[in-house]
């Protein structure tokens, strides 16, 4: 196995914190809009819905957990099924991470867990 530069170790460390960092904050920020603000996730979601098909397209891609949390709170889901459906989008994010950061880490020739 050829065996990865420093340059690539410090690389994939990055982009996993990185990754770990966002989710973590965009899922904070969204439980402290529950909390203090419902008010402020109707007006996230009408933002998103409202830019240009390109960069709605784009932002799915890059924030899929978010918006997708966002489409189940607008939803007329009962409180059983929105609870599900936060709690499976957000285990579904901790299994993304995870992965990513598993592959980074085989890739840079690190340890995977």
């Amino acid at each position: 196995m050829k065996k990865s530069s420093l340059w690539e170790e410090i690389a994939a460390k990055v982009l996993s914190s990185y990754a770990v960092a966002t989710f973590a904050v965009l899922w904070i920020g969204f439980v402290v809009a529950l909390i203090v603000n419902r008010e402020w996730l109707a007006a996230l979601w009408a933002w998103a819905q409202g830019l240009p098909p390109a960069l709605r397209i784009t932002a799915w891609v890059v924030f899929l957990p978010i918006l997708v949390g966002l489409w189940i709170w607008q939803s007329s889901w009962t409180v059983l099924g929105r609870g599900l459906g936060f709690a499976g989008i957000l285990g579904w994010t901790l299994v993304a991470v995870y992965n990513f950061i598993k592959a980074f880490r085989k890739k840079s020739g690190g340890e995977a867990k």
